[in-house]
């Protein structure tokens, strides 16, 4: 069997994969000061009949719930899908694997990473400007789409099982859902492994702290402190979240 032609372009934008979507984001931030009229404010004014200086505290409180929840429904797909590959590929300059992992979220989509990833973007556009907005998602889900399919050509090279795999697991969305199946595939992992998968997604979970507190209190000097503190609560979570092994569980 001759062996996968390279695709050295894919393979280098594929290394720098964090620190393109980390462009988009500071993109993101530099537009939203410059344009600081979020787009969860600008829909709710308009559903409303109202300004948007005319929001009260209390319909700040409860509509940015709804990025925060998809936040952190997002953040718990990437933390479980990171469980079950055992935090190697998260970082990894290429696919780094000697099995194809079938378990957890794995058995129900084939990239629960990227959807996680996914419902950050548009978690993180909700509460961007229109300007960021328009940023974070025409260029963070084509971008993710594209590691995607880069990906799967790798797998495909690396595993003949591969191809089944792909026939009967749907990309993003699963087709079919059952509410204790589902739990379980999401958490189970996630009961072995937390404290790696905190460290692997140490800036989200941090950037999930720092959105918690602004939630609470809009001040950019709060949401930095909640930053700093889940960004160390991540990386030292192996230390006081150990892994466990499946006889022990």
């Amino acid at each position: 069997m001759d062996p996968p032609q390279k695709n050295f372009l894919g393979e280098r934008i594929y290394r720098l994969r964090v620190g393109i979507l980390l462009v988009f984001f500071l993109l993101a931030m530099i537009a939203n000061g410059r344009h600081p009229h979020p787009l969860w404010a600008a829909i709710l004014a308009k559903c409303i009949g109202a300004r948007e200086s005319g929001i009260t505290p209390f319909l700040r409180h409860v509509t940015l719930l709804v990025p925060l929840g998809l936040y952190t429904l997002a953040l718990l797909l990437r933390l479980s899908a990171s469980s079950s590959l055992g935090g190697r590929t998260i970082w990894a300059k290429s696919p780094v694997t000697d099995v194809l992992t079938q378990e957890g979220l794995f058995a129900h989509i084939r990239h629960p990473l990227y959807a996680g990833s996914a419902g950050m973007i548009v978690s993180l556009s909700l509460m961007s400007s229109p300007q960021g907005a328009a940023i974070l998602v025409g260029g963070g889900l084509p971008f993710l789409a594209f590691l995607a399919r880069f990906e799967e050509k790798i797998l495909l090279a690396r595993f003949p099982e591969y191809s089944e795999y792909k026939t009967r697991v749907p990309a993003f969305i699963p087709t079919k859902f059952e509410i204790k199946k589902g739990w379980n595939a999401l958490f189970a992992p996630l009961h072995q492994r937390l404290g790696k998968s905190l460290r692997s997604e140490a800036f989200n979970v941090a950037l999930l702290a720092g959105f918690g507190a602004f939630w609470a209190s809009p001040t950019l000097p709060l949401f930095w402190i909640s930053f700093s503190l889940g960004l160390a609560l991540a990386f030292t979570a192996p230390f006081w979240a150990p892994e466990r092994n499946e006889a022990s569980s």
